[in-house]
C-alpha cells in the first residue's frame, strides 16, 4: 500500500512560494493541466485513466530583471521573510501526523472491500435475480442518462426508466455532459419498497465517475436507487445494441398523447412497474477536476492492495469443478489476448479488432471516448503496451452468467499528440507509465470448455468478424453476449474499486 510521502504538502508550500517570489521577477508560470479518472493518470481505453500495482498476494496470480536599489533591498527582505515563514510552516508540517492513504479529488480514502450487501430482498421474490445483469443495466443507464440530462428532448427518451424526480435532478445539473467515465459502480443496498398501488423491490447502487465536456471534467460521487415491482421476474438482456425501448411493448420508445405514454402500444407506462427504473438520485459530490484529454497526472493507486470479494480463490476452484477445462492459466492468456486486441484498437480509433471481445455496451463506451478524441483531434496512444501481472480479486455466479474479476498489472508508453502538427499534449513518448486496472468478464453459465485466445469465432473457429448486430459473420452466433466464451464487460478504476 502506498504510504503519503510527508514532502507532497511542502512540495506544493515551496512551489507557492516559489510562483510568489517568481512574480516579484516578472516571471509568469502556468502549469499544464491533465486528464484522468480522478487525479492521476492521462490515458485509457477506459476513458482517460489507467492504473498499476502490488497485490493483495492471492494465489491466482501471474506476473509483470532588475529594479533600482531600494527596489533590491525591498525584494530581499522579502525573500528573507518568505524563506523564514517557510521554515516555519515546514516545521509545523512536520509534526503533522500522515495519512498513509493517497487522496483524490473528494478527499475519498483508498478503498477497501466492500461490506457484503444482502440482496434478499431481491432474491425471495426472484429467485433468478442476476446481479452481473442488472449491473449491466445500472452501468449503461448511468452513462445514456447524464450524456442525455442537458438535452430534454433526449432525456424524455428514458422517461420508461428514469421516474420523473430522477429526471428533473439531472436536468438541473448545467452542466452538459460529453463523456463518462464510470471509475466504479458498487450495489450499497437492496429493500423492499412500498408505492400506494404496489409494492416494489429496491437497489442503491453508488457511482464514482468522471463527467467531462470539452471544458474540462467533474468527479461524481452519487447513488442511484433502483426500483421494479416486486411481480417482475429477471429476463436475459436483449443482443444487440440496447435501445431503451417501450417495457410493454418493445418497440423504440416515443410518448404519445402524454409524456408516460407509449406512441405505439397505447399503454400508460410508470417507471419502475415493468422493468428496473431509477427512481431516485441523491449526489454526495461534485467537484471540478479540470481538463480530461491532455496533461499529464501522478498514478494514484498503484500501491493499493488488490480488492478480493467473498474467498475468490475457493470460488475459482467450485467454478473448476463444474467446468473441468477452465484453468487460471489459459484464462490469463485469454485476458492477455483480449489487453493485445483492445490495446491495437485504441491505438488505431477503431475498435474492429476488439469486436467479439467485449460486450456490447462497454463497446459503445469506449466509441465515445475514440470519437470525442477525433472531435478534438486528439490521439491518444499506449505503445511497447504489455502485461506484467493478473490478479483473482473476484468470482460471481448466477443462474445466467458467470463473471470474474481480474486486477491487471500492465505498463506502456502512454501520450497524447495533437494530429495536426503531432504535438505532444500529455504523456511521455519515452517514459513507461505503470498502471494496474479490475477487469471484469462474463461467460453464460450453460457455457463450458476451453477459453479461446486466438482472434477466431468461439462457436464456428473461423476468423473473427463480428457485425454491427455484435453476431459472427459466418455462423451469426451472437459473440459479444458472452454466450461463448469470456468477453470482457467492466473497466474499473484501481483508486476507487471496492468489489
Amino acid at each position: 500500500m502506498r504510504a503519503r510521502n510527508p514532502w507532497r504538502g511542502v512540495k506544493w508550500l515551496f512551489g507557492v512560494l516559489l510562483f510568489v517570489l517568481l512574480l516579484c521577477g516578472a516571471a509568469a508560470a502556468r502549469p499544464g493541466g491533465g486528464h484522468s479518472f480522478s487525479s492521476g493518470g492521462s490515458h485509457s481505453y477506459s476513458g482517460g485513466s489507467h492504473s498499476y500495482s502490488h497485490s493483495g498476494g492471492t494465489h491466482y496470480s501471474s506476473s509483470g530583471g532588475s529594479g533600482g536599489g531600494a527596489n533590491q533591498s525591498e525584494a530581499v527582505v522579502g525573500i528573507i521573510l518568505a524563506i523564514g515563514l517557510f521554515i516555519g510552516v515546514f516545521v509545523l508540517i512536520s509534526k503533522i501526523p500522515t495519512r498513509s492513504d493517497e487522496q483524490y479529488t473528494s478527499s475519498a480514502p483508498i478503498p477497501t472491500a466492500a461490506e457484503p450487501v444482502s440482496l434478499a430482498a431481491v432474491r425471495n421474490v426472484d429467485p433468478d435475480f442476476s446481479r452481473i445483469i442488472f449491473e449491466d443495466f445500472a452501468y449503461e443507464l448511468y452513462a445514456a442518462a447524464q450524456r442525455a440530462r442537458h438535452d430534454p428532448e433526449r432525456l424524455a427518451k428514458l422517461a420508461p426508466y428514469l421516474s420523473a424526480p430522477a429526471r428533473s435532478e439531472l436536468a438541473t445539473r448545467h452542466m452538459q455532459v460529453e463523456q463518462v467515465v464510470i471509475g466504479s459502480m458498487s450495489i450499497v443496498r437492496a429493500y423492499e419498497g412500498d408505492k400506494l398501488d404496489y409494492k416494489t423491490t429496491c437497489i442503491v447502487v453508488r457511482f464514482e465517475s468522471n463527467l467531462a465536456n470539452r471544458h474540462g471534467s467533474t468527479f461524481a460521487v452519487e447513488r442511484w436507487t433502483f426500483e421494479r415491482a416486486i411481480d417482475r421476474k429477471t429476463t436475459p438482456p436483449p443482443n444487440g445494441a440496447r435501445t431503451w425501448p417501450c417495457p410493454n411493448c418493445g418497440a423504440p420508445w416515443s410518448a404519445g398523447d402524454s409524456e408516460n405514454v407509449c406512441a405505439h402500444c397505447g399503454a400508460a407506462i410508470t417507471a419502475g412497474k415493468l422493468d428496473w427504473a431509477v427512481a431516485d438520485i441523491l449526489v454526495d459530490a461534485e467537484t471540478p477536476i479540470g481538463t480530461t484529454l491532455t496533461g499529464t497526472t501522478e498514478e494514484i493507486g498503484n500501491d493499493y492492495l488488490t480488492v478480493e470479494t467473498g474467498n475468490p480463490q475457493a470460488d475459482f476452484h467450485t467454478l473448476r469443478t463444474d467446468d473441468a477445462a477452465l484453468a487460471w492459466p489459459t484464462f490469463v492468456e485469454r485476458v492477455n489476448f483480449v489487453y493485445a486486441r483492445l490495446n491495437l484498437a485504441w491505438n488505431a480509433q477503431d475498435l474492429t479488432p476488439v469486436r467479439g471481445l467485449v460486450t456490447h455496451s462497454l463497446l459503445q463506451y469506449l466509441q465515445y471516448w475514440i470519437d470525442e478524441y477525433k472531435r478534438q483531434q486528439l490521439h491518444n496512444r499506449l505503445d511497447n503496451a504489455r502485461v506484467s501481472r493478473v490478479v483473482l480479486a473476484a468470482v460471481v455466479r448466477d443462474p445466467y452468467y458467470d463473471a470474474i474479476t481480474v486486477r491487471v498489472y500492465a505498463a506502456g508508453l502512454d501520450y497524447t499528440y495533437a494530429t495536426a502538427g503531432t504535438k505532444l499534449v500529455g504523456g511521455s513518448r519515452d517514459q513507461d507509465r505503470a498502471y494496474t486496472e479490475y477487469w471484469t468478464f462474463i461467460r453464460s453459465a450453460k457455457r463450458r470448455g476451453a477459453t479461446v485466445t486466438a482472434p477466431n469465432c468461439p462457436n464456428c473457429g473461423a476468423p473473427l468478424s463480428i457485425s454491427d448486430a455484435g453476431a459472427c459473420t459466418h455462423c451469426n452466433a451472437h459473440v459479444e453476449s458472452g454466450e461463448f466464451d469470456w468477453v470482457l464487460s467492466k473497466i474499473e478504476q484501481d483508486d476507487v474499486y471496492v468489489g
